[in-house]
């Protein structure tokens, strides 16, 4: 008996080793973010977590919307609809987040906090007092949550696709210290660089933001900074946040896909229902379905503007 549990304890001591030497050896991240940064043509403010890259589109004379991306695709994912956006008199800012494109990943717990601090600090440094906000995917519930904090200067609210709540079991899988790391490295990051490579690359301009946007995974810190977001940000449940926004009855466009695989149409039919003041627009093509009808997305939130602003 004491034989075979040595023997067992020995070869499962061997597979941590292997484990260990391989999770090692595999690290995909390379390159300078600095150098990553130089090459962009955004503009960067030094705030309190690191460098914060943003994009202004539109004379700053107008009323600002903020673009607030989701939990993987950076803001330059965006940079079509941003200007678009301003092309109806808006001046539109979009930024990223600690941790993707082109900002800084510092070493710190990803957060609604450092988020909600990252936009407040931003927003201080561009002057801005009122704005409408805009979160995509993840961004919903930050713009929502930076909201709460803001009711007074918030004129308006646009979602897309928002994250309510994300019942994943792979979420709970990576918040197991250590066996989620090594899950991460082997798995996680190779189905994101995966998800992109299935995205409408037709256009040779397309291409070249997803060879971008996969480098950027790649880059020293990216793992961590999504890691830290899966078990700090991604799972928790903001349904709380929503009921508490919808009550200040602030003017609030929401367009859903209800064939979304990644985020639940049931969870945003969940916001929707105690929203009952706001613009519902629905569409079919999965979460990223929206990028294949821009033009329609914009129409209906910038319509929705003209009649509830103005």
């Amino acid at each position: 008996m004491i034989i075979a549990y040595c023997i067992l304890l020995s070869i499962l001591t061997i597979i941590s080793l292997l484990i260990t030497i391989t999770y090692i050896l595999i690290n995909p991240e390379q390159g300078s973010l600095l150098e990553y940064q130089k090459s962009s043509d955004y503009k960067f403010v030094k705030l309190s977590n690191g460098l914060t890259a943003f994009k202004e589109f539109g004379s700053n004379k107008n009323i600002p919307i903020i673009i607030i991306h989701g939990g993987t695709l950076p803001s330059e994912g965006y940079i079509e609809f941003c200007q678009r956006l301003s092309e109806f008199n808006y001046w539109v800012i979009c930024y990223d987040q600690y941790g993707r494109g082109y900002s800084d990943r510092p070493q710190i717990k990803y957060s609604i906090d450092i988020y909600r601090n990252q936009l407040d600090e931003l927003l201080k440094y561009l002057k801005v007092k009122k704005f409408i906000l805009y979160g995509i995917s993840m961004g919903g519930p930050i713009a929502v949550d930076y909201a709460n904090s803001n009711i007074e200067n918030t004129l308006a609210m646009g979602l897309q696709v928002p994250v309510v709540n994300i019942n994943n079991n792979i979420f709970k899988f990576l918040k197991i210290p250590i066996v989620g790391n090594i899950f991460m490295r082997f798995f996680g990051l190779p189905i994101i660089k995966k998800r992109a490579l299935k995205w409408n690359n037709d256009a040779l301009e397309r291409e070249i933001f997803i060879n971008k946007y996969i480098k950027q995974l790649n880059l020293p810190g990216t793992e961590y900074a999504l890691l830290s977001a899966v078990r700090h940000l991604f799972s928790k449940d903001y349904i709380s946040n929503y009921i508490n926004f919808s009550n200040h009855k602030i003017p609030t466009h929401i367009s859903y896909a209800d064939d979304d695989e990644e985020v639940s149409p049931e969870s945003v039919k969940s916001v929707i229902k105690f929203t009952d003041h706001a613009n519902i627009f629905v569409f079919s093509g999965g979460h990223t379905g929206s990028a294949k009808i821009p033009e329609k997305i914009i129409s209906v939130f910038i319509d929705y503007l003209d009649s509830s602003l103005n």
